[in-house]
């Protein structure tokens, strides 16, 4: 939000001290005098940001809080040296002008600093926390009672003390009592300084302070003499006169003139001497900075922005100047005073209109370290109301580190509501922030309700509804009735709290199905699901702004409880029968099971959906890789747009009427797709070709909007059929035709190669027809999916590191991760119903192993085994050699190595390797080749 090139220039208003206070040094002890007077803002900063544990010290395993915090020692005695020296400076003054302190009222003093300063000694030797920022705020508090209390109020006890017994001298009484209540109005203003101001505060220092000036009108050492009325009546004259004076001088010191007085004329002289100006050197506004006083020089420019900027110095006067500045500027900031200065909220006005981000920083360091908050109250509120539109906006910018919460608080109201006239709607949306920090939900959607006519304001009036419905809900049952609100329109301001507010809605979802679902596995998946959210919610503080942060982990903690109640009754699922067993061995898999194949569906989906005109595709792969179980389950993924009528070639067997034979093979499961009948099975014998061109004519006639695939299963069949001469050759040339007929009507051809990799000549004119689409393993978080999850009621799990084990033995093969999955639980059956044996229902790493390493396992998988084998017998010579070489080498061998023990030249095993690698076989790795599937490596190497 900020702008670099802004005139506006960034206040920083913190005191200059870079280290901490030294006994040894005098200047350290006016420094610390200085800041009791002039900058009480400073000792609060001190103690805060100054008075830190070095590592040495955190290290320490002593319990004295002061022992590990020298820091603090210091300051404490630093602070009595100062109470004393300052109190014995003021005895001697009053001396010095014949009023003479009673001795009896200098003991009494001392001895009541020494045991404010003992309590504060204790406090701060028995705090255990003393790391903590709430340790380091009030001992700030404490060192404040002991200065301003201890000082001050003993200051004005001298200043009375020093009047004698009878004395009557009306102008030493008015100028004494204007001297002690100055006293305690400076305590007061310097406490309100240091402390958190609200109206209360401010009501109550006054009030204070009035009760200690009738505290010290009644102590006065002038007796009544009830028997000589007159007497009675000009002590009560002169006890009148002292309070008067006393409570004229507490306003003095509480309101501090003499910081506003001061500063003013100097302000106006700066302003003269051309502190501020374009320098010729780049002609851009320059603010002079310096180590103590450069800030100064900035708040002083503040106070009269209608100077002109026109005239160029050149930069050695201006470096003159900046030395002046330097001497001058910072003993004499107005710190105390509570006078608004002059032109303040004009130049935060600007400040705020030309940069909102820098303005803003400006305001937090006046309010921080000034007592002006009458001027920077009213910038605010009058900038605020002048673009209502970023209103929302840029309140929540003050929520935002670094968080600007004591301004937010001023917006919202909530203090000075005796003094300032607020803008309604900005303070509505201060408050709505506030009470979202201070966790008030029912009083922040009230807030947020009064602006949701503003941008933003309806979004946060949404966001306080749903985290005030929410934190309510501390039981499962109430979890469960809990409403799905509708989020607002984007853009979001808050776009990380309706994520987290977006987890706790699937959350939701998850109580929904532990309370209604009869699936135990779908429970216990949902309790785990919903946990592991909560966690996150709970765990990932940066994940929520500032100011909904805290209420969500407090919801996600409550929550959390509430699911752990019934996290035992959820997760325990008894298996007291045999499990069935889900895992699909060699036929096609449907459903639930079939997973994995996203990016196969998506192809089919772009070339049949989303393409005007149907595409044909060939889908190859080796055997078991799951071509048909894609086939099986297009027509579910791609809806009612497409039909697909699957015709498995395989079934055909041993043809004894040709082509005819094929075709009506073909009509029966386009009828069964279409619901038209085919024609007569004669009328394929006579005339099959014309036949089957004349039925799919009728076809496309009836398929209106949508579209037909035929889906030929096992191609290599049609291969076969013509090398035996069982039909003709010439069926390929016809089927070309046919592809080419309609845009409605497309084929999709499965097998074990592409189009082009066939043997007969006659395939070249027909492959630039189709699209070949390779089907290969699956991912590791598919073989996780199809594992873990074959359905809802599956009662057995799988520990991570068996899912691992599992993708690495088949890297994914479809057959291969369902044979594996369908021996553990029938081996977890054996075990648990056949033998009696007691067994966790999850599958690790050995269960995993004993599957594998029993003989069976290569017996039920000879199928697929002697597939890949036998596949590699055909094409280029040498597959099987290569394979018979690799697989005693798990980790595999270079081409060199190869060929020596294959007896084959590079020349023509590359082929091989070529062939094999088109069929997924084998790959190279680092240079050497690789069989992929371990299985089928063990497998040659133990059965070949």
């Amino acid at each position: 939000m900020s702008d670099r090139n802004t005139d506006v220039p960034r206040l920083n208003l913190a005191p200059k001290l870079k280290r901490p206070l030294s006994l040894s040094k005098p200047i350290d002890y006016l420094r610390l005098l200085y800041w009791v007077f002039f900058f009480p803002q400073a000792l609060r900063w001190y103690v805060y940001n100054r008075v830190s544990i070095s590592e040495r010290y955190k290290n320490s395993k002593k319990d004295s809080g002061l022992l590990l915090n020298p820091i603090i020692a210091r300051l404490l005695i630093q602070v009595m040296v100062v109470i004393f020296i300052t109190l014995l400076t003021w005895i001697v003054i009053l001396n010095s002008i014949n009023c003479v302190v009673d001795a009896e009222y200098i003991s009494s003093s001392i001895f009541f600093t020494i045991i404010l300063c003992a309590m504060t000694l204790g406090l701060v030797f028995f705090e255990n926390d003393i790391f903590s920022s709430k340790f380091q705020s009030q001992t700030a508090k404490y060192l404040t009672i002991i200065i301003f209390l201890s000082l001050n109020f003993n200051l004005a006890i001298f200043t009375v003390s020093a009047l004698t017994e009878g004395y009557t001298n009306l102008r030493v009484i008015l100028m004494l009592g204007l001297l002690a209540g100055m006293w305690l109005g400076v305590g007061g203003i310097a406490t309100l300084a240091i402390l958190e101001v609200d109206d209360s505060a401010i009501i109550l220092v006054i009030s204070g302070v009035l009760l200690m000036s009738l505290m010290l009108c009644l102590s006065l050492p002038i007796e009544f003499k009830v028997t000589d009325f007159l007497v009675f009546l000009k002590s009560v004259l002169v006890r009148g006169v002292f309070f008067v004076s006393c409570v004229i001088g507490s306003f003095i010191g509480l309101l501090r003139p003499d910081n506003w007085f001061v500063t003013l004329p100097i302000s106006q002289t700066l302003f003269k001497r051309g502190l501020t100006h374009r320098v010729k050197e780049n002609r851009s506004p320059r603010v002079l900075s310096n180590e103590f006083g450069s800030r100064y020089s900035d708040f002083l420019i503040s106070s009269s922005p209608h100077l002109p900027l026109s005239e160029e110095l050149p930069s050695d006067y201006v470096f003159e100047m900046r030395k002046f500045s330097r001497n001058n500027l910072d003993l004499v900031f107005p710190r105390v005073t509570v006078l608004p200065n002059l032109y303040l909220t004009e130049q935060l006005k600007e400040w705020l209109r030309q940069d909102w981000e820098t303005g803003i920083h400006n305001a937090y360091e006046i309010y921080t370290y000034t007592l002006q908050f009458i001027p920077v109250i009213q910038a605010l509120n009058q900038v605020l109301a002048e673009e209502p539109e970023q209103l929302v906006y840029r309140i929540a910018h003050l929520t935002a580190p670094p968080y600007k919460w004591e301004l937010v608080r001023l917006i919202s109201g909530s203090m000075y509501t005796n003094f300032i006239e607020f803008e309604p709607h900005a303070r509505a949306v201060a408050r709505g922030f506030l009470c979202l920090h201070e966790q008030s939900l029912y009083y922040a959607r009230k807030a947020f309700y009064e602006v949701r006519s503003l941008p933003y304001g309806d979004e946060m009036w949404r966001i306080s509804l749903i985290m005030y419905e929410y934190q309510k809900a501390i039981k499962l049952n109430d979890l469960a009735t809990l409403s799905l609100y509708t989020f607002p329109k984007k853009p979001w301001l808050r776009l990380d709290t309706w994520r987290a507010l977006a987890s706790l809605y699937k959350i939701i979802t998850d109580i929904e199905i532990i309370q209604n679902s009869s699936s135990r596995s779908a429970r216990a998946f949902a309790l785990s699901h919903a946990l592991g959210e909560l966690k996150k919610l709970r765990d990932q503080p940066d994940a929520v702004p500032q100011p909904e942060r805290e209420i969500v982990r407090k919801i996600a903690w409550n929550w959390s409880q509430a699911i752990l109640d019934v996290a035992s009754e959820v997760g325990n699922v008894s298996i007291t029968e045999r499990v069935r067993n889900p895992y699909v061995v060699g036929d096609p898999v449907e459903g639930n099971l079939f997973v994995g194949r996203e990016d196969v569906l998506k192809q089919l989906k772009e070339l049949w959906i989303s393409s005007k005109q149907l595409q044909s595709v060939v889908i190859y792969g080796h055997r078991r890789m799951g071509k048909t179980s894609i086939l099986l389950n297009a027509a579910q993924s791609l809806g009612s747009q497409v039909k697909v009528a699957y015709v498995n070639l395989f079934r055909l067997g041993n043809i004894r009427q040709g082509v005819a034979e094929v075709l009506m093979a073909i009509s029966d499961e386009i009828s069964d797709a279409v619901n038209i009948p085919p024609p007569a099975n004669a009328d394929f014998l006579n005339l099959p070709y014309r036949t089957f061109e004349r039925y799919l004519k009728q076809v496309e006639a009836n398929l209106s909007e949508t579209g037909l695939i035929i889906a030929l299963d096992e191609f290599e069949k049609i291969e076969k059929l013509i090398e035996k001469g069982k039909i003709d050759s010439d069926f390929m040339e016809v089927l070309r035709g046919m592809v080419q007929m309609s845009p409605k009507i497309a084929f999709a051809l499965a097998g074990l190669h592409t189009l082009d990799e066939m043997t007969g000549d006659y395939s070249h004119p027909f492959f630039a027809s189709f699209i070949n689409i390779k089907v290969s393993f699956m991912e590791s978080a598919a073989t996780r999916q199809i594992l873990a999850n074959p359905h809802e009621d599956f009662p057995l799990d799988y520990a991570p590191e068996a899912l691992s084990a599992i993708y690495a033995w088949t890297t994914g093969q479809p057959y291969l991760v369902q044979l594996v999955g369908f021996q553990l639980v029938r081996r977890y059956n054996e075990q648990v119903f056949d033998m009696g044996n007691s067994r966790d229902p999850v599958f690790t790493v050995e269960d995993v192993r004993a599957v594998i390493n029993d003989p069976e396992f290569f017996q039920r998988g000879s199928y697929y085994f002697d597939g890949v084998w036998g596949q590699a017998a055909r094409g280029a010579p040498g597959q099987q050699e290569v394979l018979r070489a690799i697989a005693p080498h798990r980790e595999g061998l270079d081409i060199n190595t190869l060929a020596e023990i294959t007896g084959i030249n590079e020349t023509n095993l590359q082929p091989a390797l070529n062939s094999l690698i088109r069929h997924d076989v084998v790959w190279e790795i680092h240079g050497k080749w690789c069989i992929i599937v371990e299985l089928f490596r063990v497998w040659v190497d133990k059965c070949i």
